[in-house]
């Protein structure tokens, strides 16, 4: 089975919350898929947050 990560659950892995790391690892990382849409929602969050410091 293959898993397309949403952004929030991105936001979670990289803030190792709710134990995503473990679950993405159970799965295999090689099911896991991001889309472009997601990698543009988590650069534009972290370009804005850049901004705000």
């Amino acid at each position: 089975m293959k898993y397309l990560l949403d952004t929030d659950i991105c936001i979670f892995f990289l803030k190792g919350k709710f134990n995503i790391y473990e679950k993405i690892k159970q799965v295999g990382v090689e099911n896991c898929y991001i889309s472009e849409i997601t990698i543009a929602e988590l650069k534009y969050g972290a370009a804005k947050k850049l901004k705000l410091q």
